[in-house]
């Protein structure tokens, strides 16, 4: 009697390559999406804990806001001539205002070197700063990636979507994450 299942144990075989072959590649591509997954939550933690530092100088020294946010959102990399002895070494005592700079100057360029960039701006979600809102705040913004660290309309470059209000000036929505973002902000009272 002839055995007519002569190389079916081949085919069997090549089946079976073929179902190994498929689940490694899905193995993979799960990997890559954990690896990607990871590195996000390391941008973001990373830019968390250089943000609440930050957060915590301004809130110590309220008064020089707006110097934090001319230093913050200038793109200089000039050393500022008063280092408050954060760098360098302090010769006479600082101002507010001469902090505020020493202080950004530190903060953004270490933001720079882990690949952030940051601006301090009015919170789109409370109004901003203006004579009659006494309790605005200020956002500062992180961003990685393709995202810049501003508000606006734009989706694929802005990080937060802007003020919208209706006819009494009452503001109905803003400050949102636009969905492709890689950013963060921190609100600061």
């Amino acid at each position: 009697m002839k055995n007519k299942q002569q190389g079916f144990g081949l085919i069997e075989v090549m089946v079976s390559l073929l179902i190994l072959a498929i689940a490694v590649l899905g193995f993979a591509a799960m990997q890559g999406q954990a690896i990607k997954a990871t590195d996000e939550s390391l941008e973001r933690t990373q830019s968390l804990v250089m943000m609440r530092n930050m957060g915590e100088k301004i809130r110590l020294n309220p008064t020089a806001i707006t110097s934090y946010q001319t230093a913050i959102n200038s793109s200089s990399t000039t050393v500022p001539t008063v280092s408050c002895g954060l760098y360098g070494s302090a010769t006479t005592a600082c101002t507010p205002a001469q902090l505020a700079t020493a202080e950004s100057y530190i903060f953004t360029q270490d933001m720079s070197n882990h690949g952030f960039t940051v601006n301090l701006h009015p919170c789109p979600s409370t109004g901003g700063q203006n004579a009659n809102n006494i309790m605005y705040s200020w956002c500062l913004i992180s961003a990685w990636g393709e995202t810049s660290p501003t508000i606006g309309t734009d989706a694929d470059e802005n990080c937060l979507t802007s003020q919208v209000t209706n006819d009494d000036d009452s503001i109905t929505k803003g400050g949102i994450y636009h969905p492709k973002a890689t950013c963060m902000f921190m609100e600061i009272t």
